[in-house]
This record gives structure tokens, sequence and C-alpha cells, in this order.
């Protein structure tokens, strides 16, 4: 297999299985993979709306607002309407949502330490620029990017000023 075709079938296998050991560390919190992600993306952005979060969950907006559905009756997120737009539908976490974000968070922390266990820091750091050329090579749109960059301050909560380009970069490069 040529290395291309590989990185990209290990990619895929290790990602899998992560995320079924993700899903078993997570049910006694009530959460599985779609829903700690979800719960993460809104907890990163503070507030967003259900397409902002489909967009960087890279899900449809109906299976987006079904995993949604499932947190707000378990009281982990609120749905409210701005006055400036009420067609718009904004996400936040409630208390319980951060705790139980905060738990899932800490908990695939762990796993991920554990998973890259004899891997030096500096592997670590090339593997992770490597990735993020690859979704820049991915991802047209270089808002969605910024968005996806986990470490990237590009997207503010709506009342949250940005962060300048220069102290965006130099984060940028501190993640990676």
């Amino acid at each position: 297999m040529d290395p291309t075709t590989y990185f990209f079938h290990l990619f895929s296998v290790v990602s899998r299985h992560r995320d079924a050991r993700i899903d078993e560390m997570l049910a006694p919190l009530g959460l599985n993979v779609s829903r700690h992600r979800a719960l993460a993306g809104i907890g990163r952005r503070v507030t967003c709306t259900m397409t902002e979060l489909a967009q960087i969950n890279a899900v449809d907006r109906t299976t987006m607002t079904r995993t949604v559905d499932q947190l707000v009756q378990a009281g982990l997120v609120e749905r409210r309407t701005p006055a400036y737009d009420r067609r718009q539908v904004v996400l936040s976490l409630t208390a319980e949502g951060i705790e139980r974000a905060n738990k899932a968070l800490a908990a695939i922390r762990v796993l991920g330490h554990e998973l890259m266990a004899g891997l030096p820091e500096e592997m670590r750091r090339v593997g992770c620029r490597n990735f993020v050329t690859v979704l820049g090579n991915l991802v047209a749109d270089r808002d969605l990017l910024d968005r996806l960059l986990i470490n990237s301050s590009a997207d503010p909560a709506p009342d949250r000023p940005a962060k300048s380009a220069a102290r965006r970069g130099k984060a940028a490069s501190r993640s990676a």
C-alpha cells in the first residue's frame, strides 16, 4: 500500500477504535462521542448556532438537531432565540452541561495520553502540524478551517471581541 493510502487507512482505523473506547468511557456520564462533540463544540465557543455546530462537527444539520435535542432533554444544553434575529437559535451549555463536558474532556485527555505513550512530544507536535496541513488541504473555507482548529480564537462568541490576527498566529504556532 502506498504511504498516502496507508496513512488514511491507519487514521480511519485509529479513529474508529478510539471513538468506540470513548463511547464506553462516556456512557456513565450519559454521553457518547456525538453528544460529547456537540457539548465540546458549544463549550468552546460559549454560544453558537445549530448551523455552526453542524459545520464544526462535519455533520448534517438534521443529525446535529437530533443530538442537540437529546442534550436539551438531559438538561445539558439550552436553546434561546436572540432578540436581534428571531429566526436564529443560539445554543449554550447549562451549568450541568459545563460540568459534564469538563468530566468528559478530562477522561478523553487521559485516554489521549495513554494512546500516545511512547511518542516523544516533538513527534506529537509534528503529527499535529501534519494534520493541520491535511485539514487545510481538505477544507476550502478558511473561516471554517479557523473554527476547526481547537486552539484558534478565530471564532469568538458573538458578544466577545476576536483576538488580533497576530495573536491568533502566535497561539496557533504554540499549539502545534
